[in-house]
Parts: C-alpha cells; sequence; structure tokens
C-alpha cells in the first residue's frame, strides 16, 4: 500500500499545485529549502474502507504564493492564504482516496482544518505512512499522509 501512496500522493500533489497554483517543483532548491521554518499547516481527514489524513505543511511563503496565484490578490489575509492552503489540501486527498482504489463503501472527506504549528513540531500527530517533500519555485510543501491504526515497524538494532 506504501508505494501506490507514494506515487498517488506525488502525482496528486504535482498536479494541485501546477494547475491550481502555477506552481512548479524545482529539485535544484532543495538544499536552499531543507531549514526552511513552517509557516502554516492543514489537515483534511477522510473516511471510507481506511481512515486517516493528509497534512500539508507550508514552508518558504508557500501559502502566501498559493493564496496570490489562487485568488489573484497581491495581499492576502491571513485567512485567505489558510482557506487557499486548505482548498489545495482537499484537492490533494479528493485525487490521493480514489486513485488507491477498493474504495468499496464509498470515502467522505471532511472540511480542511488549520493545526497549530506546535502540535505538527512537537511531532503529536504521529508518524505518517508516506511523507515527501515538493520543493516548489514558491516555497516548499511537506505532505503527510496517515492511515488510522498504522505504526511504523520498530527499527531493528543491529
Amino acid at each position: 500500500m506504501k508505494t501506490r501512496v507514494e506515487k498517488a500522493l506525488k502525482t496528486a500533489g504535482m498536479k494541485a499545485f501546477e494547475e491550481t497554483c502555477y506552481l512548479y517543483p524545482v529539485p535544484e532548491l532543495k538544499e536552499v529549502q531543507e531549514m526552511l521554518p513552517m509557516e502554516a499547516a492543514v489537515e483534511v481527514k477522510y473516511r471510507g474502507d481506511f481512515t486517516g489524513r493528509i497534512l500539508i505543511e507550508a514552508r518558504g511563503g508557500l501559502s502566501q504564493a498559493i493564496a496570490v496565484n489562487m485568488l489573484s490578490s497581491q495581499d492576502p489575509s491571513e485567512e485567505q492564504k489558510m482557506d487557499a492552503l486548505g482548498e489545495i489540501a482537499n484537492i490533494i486527498c479528493g485525487n490521493v482516496i480514489p486513485a488507491l482504489g477498493g474504495i468499496s463503501q464509498g470515502y467522505r472527506i471532511e472540511a480542511p482544518r488549520c493545526i497549530p504549528l506546535n502540535e505538527v513540531q512537537n511531532n503529536l500527530l504521529g508518524e505518517p505512512l508516506v511523507s515527501m517533500v515538493l520543493n516548489l519555485n514558491q516555497g516548499r510543501a511537506d505532505l503527510k499522509f496517515y492511515v488510522d491504526g498504522y505504526y511504523p515497524a520498530p527499527e531493528k538494532n543491529t
């Protein structure tokens, strides 16, 4: 399942940022963007054959860039930035879950919710099944896919 989620999350994330926000991947920025502080975090919960959430952490001016490009406003408010980030999370979740297939009961996606930064920074949300970084031309997005009841296998001492 992990490989399918990685592929679906990367595809949905890239497509959402490119087509909705006009933000494009720039892998060459990996080192420059590596230590950028988190500015915002949003989650979208999903329910169906399995339940969990998708979390997006925005860094390096990403929430500003998303709002500017989605709303055509050069000076979006903090609320508009969070709404735009939440909409991107919603789009990504709405594309990842059906791409995983095997949805016999259908699925439900809840409204996006802003997550306090201290919850994310202190790792109070648990371990994701999949985590990836998208280095974009106007900031960095950390995408995390959680499945309720998933706990990583303990590391073996060698």
